[in-house]
């Protein structure tokens, strides 16, 4: 169902679309006319054009991946992703237990309570040993290559755009404009009809042919998320890492890059500490020496780039998954959100911090005080 805002009135879709400067005179005139009542819809409005500005100067264009997206989750029966690793098991004449299939997405995280994130897709077949691969910005021929070497696929697409006139007599139940919610069966691909087969859990079908141009088109909205199974030989392996050339980082981030390249040696050489290794000029597997056991700033400038080159990719990785990094100063942003926290109607205060007569509010999300660091163990029921 179409999600709501925090009045229940508004939805998402024409929130979203009102932010993006996107929405319609009558669009405009619902959320002015909100606005107008719910103070707390303008607070969110103004808090949102706030983060929307700030993430507009840091992404530098680039464009986000939408991995914590959530399959079905404008249907209330959510498990589509579920239903599509049961038919693929199913074609495969697997026996399974369907109960199990679902309490362990729900027993691992990998299923929210709306939904699942697109990169939980195929958990459950990688349980059962099954090759799985995420991909994004895939194309038709993508597919086609797929099924050809008999694997299995699955994609990410925006329900009603995939639906179109088949369901507008029920169009209002879905939120259409961008929005990857729903999961399908790929099961074939005509490139003469330009048609696209598929196995769609929420269509009372066993098969639901469409053109290439509406298969597209709801594909899209999910970066053209494509997930294959199979059970081939993994020397087939080829590395298709995510891009993020395209992600252009700030100085201040830049200079966390060296950071945690300093921590991933060190978590490096603790690990192969344990298992026996120890300093060596040369590089001896049968004496477990290795010349790279030593501080970090000792380490040559060639092994400490290949740290730094991980940690400016996770770094990247990061903001082209739609996370981003606030810094904890004074900044207009910064401030905003701690103005929220400090404004919420229980206000809870770290009880470490108290110790010292100091007064640091706390959000029911933290894990760490913001002042103190130290780590959070209190009941999130006071906050309700």
């Amino acid at each position: 169902m179409k999600k709501k805002s925090l009045d229940d009135k508004i939805s998402a879709e024409v929130i979203a679309a009102y932010l993006e400067g996107n929405s319609t005179a009558a669009e405009n005139k619902e959320i002015v006319d909100a606005m107008m009542d719910d103070a707390e819809l303008r607070e969110v409005l103004r808090i949102s054009q706030l983060v929307d500005e700030d993430l507009c100067m840091m992404s530098n264009s680039m464009e986000l991946l939408p991995m914590t997206a959530l399959a079905a989750a404008c249907d209330e029966n959510n498990y589509c992703c579920q239903e599509c690793e049961k038919y693929i098991l199913m074609r495969r004449n697997i026996d399974f237990d369907p109960q199990e299939i679902l309490d362990d997405a729900i027993q691992n995280k990998w299923h929210k309570e709306d939904g699942t994130p697109l990169h939980n897709v195929g958990r459950y077949l990688e349980k059962c040993g099954f090759v799985v691969r995420r991909q994004y910005k895939c194309r038709i021929v993508d597919i086609e290559e797929a099924l050809d070497k008999g694997d299995d696929v699955i994609v990410a697409v925006d329900g009603g755009e995939l639906l179109g006139d088949r369901m507008s007599e029920k169009i209002e139940d879905f939120v259409i404009g961008q929005i990857p919610d729903h999961v399908v069966v790929v099961l074939s691909c005509d490139s003469n009809k330009r048609t696209v087969t598929v196995y769609d859990p929420n269509s009372a079908n066993s098969e639901d042919v469409y053109s290439y141009e509406q298969f597209a088109d709801a594909w899209a909205d999910s970066k053209n998320y494509l997930v294959t199974i199979n059970l081939k030989d993994m020397k087939t392996y080829i590395p298709k890492p995510i891009d993020v050339s395209d992600v252009k980082l700030e100085d201040d981030l830049t200079e966390l890059r060296e950071a945690i390249a300093e921590n991933a040696h060190e978590i490096w050489a603790l690990e192969r500490m344990g298992q026996g290794w120890t300093y060596g000029p040369q590089r001896d597997d049968a004496k477990k020496e290795n010349p790279c056991m030593v501080p970090y700033s000792q380490l040559p400038e060639k092994e400490k780039d290949f740290d730094r080159n991980m940690a400016m990719d996770t770094i990247k990785l990061l903001k082209k998954l739609g996370y981003d990094l606030i810094k904890r100063e004074d900044t207009e942003l910064y401030n905003e959100l701690l103005k929220r926290i400090r404004d919420v109607k229980h206000v809870i205060l770290c009880p470490h911090c108290l110790v010292d007569g100091v007064e640091t509010p706390i959000s029911k999300y933290d894990i760490f005080c913001n002042r103190c660091g130290h780590k959070l163990d209190i009941d999130k029921s006071v906050f309700e």
